[in-house]
């Protein structure tokens, strides 16, 4: 089952293993908070990961809901290493994932048609030094895709009062904000994840943003990696272990 260079880890939590590799893809840290951020409503029927990777998001997502899961991903390597690790964990049967470019969106699913999209998009943008083009830098930078893609096809796919998941660096967070905005989204949760209480400067923001609402945003407190003596805190021990 395995490719060279790949490895099996375990996802504690959910007791599930997933495959990776550290030359082709590997998740971190912000995939584990995209989908512990992420809520379920007893009206949603319908989930979709973009830009979904290894498939890491709807394996998480799978342990707390038995909702049917899509993951779409662009590089077809990836989208096999998912598909092996869907079918080792038994999860054939909800989660299915797509070989796509979310760029042509209108052309792989219908118009609002998802209740819950979760989406841990490229960071960096292209001004940003590019190592090369491989699958790392496609994941990490806006070679194929910037947020206001990202953003335009989760708008197009969304359903009315449907809600958007996105994990991105803090620093972009007022871009990630005007962008949806702009797109008819307005944000209802916002955290900041540092990586422990002596940081001046947040590391990630989670969003939770409706489509089509005026609600007004809550902004949780913040979230913490590490305590003070480099171990984890209760809260990522709970991401982690649960």
């Amino acid at each position: 089952m395995l490719r060279e260079g790949e490895r099996v880890d375990e996802l504690f939590r959910e007791s599930m293993q997933i495959i990776q590799s550290s030359e082709v893809f590997s998740f971190s840290v912000d995939a584990l908070l995209l989908a512990n951020f992420t809520r379920f409503l007893k009206k949603d029927s319908s989930i979709i990961d973009l830009c979904s990777g290894n498939g890491i998001i709807p394996l998480l997502l799978s342990h707390r809901t038995g909702l049917p899961i899509r993951g779409l991903e662009l590089q077809p390597e990836i989208v096999d290493m998912a598909e092996r690790s869907i079918r080792m964990n038994h999860k054939e049967m909800q989660i299915t994932m797509e070989q796509g470019d979310i760029r042509n969106i209108r052309k792989i699913h219908a118009h609002s048609t998802f209740d819950v999209i979760t989406v841990n998009p490229p960071y960096f943008t292209n001004d940003q030094p590019i190592k090369n083009k491989g699958p790392h830098s496609i994941a990490r930078h806006e070679i194929h895709i910037d947020l206001k893609g990202v953003v335009e096809a989760a708008r197009f796919l969304i359903k009315n009062k449907g809600r958007l998941y996105m994990v991105h660096r803090a620093e972009r967070s007022m871009e990630v904000a005007s962008e949806m905005f702009n797109a008819g989204f307005r944000i209802r949760r916002l955290q900041y994840v540092y990586n422990d209480q002596s940081s001046e400067t947040a590391l990630f923001v989670l969003v939770e943003a409706i489509f089509n609402s005026q609600a007004y945003a809550d902004v949780l407190p913040p979230l913490y990696i590490y305590d003070a003596a480099g171990n984890y805190t209760k809260e990522m021990l709970a991401v982690y272990y649960g």
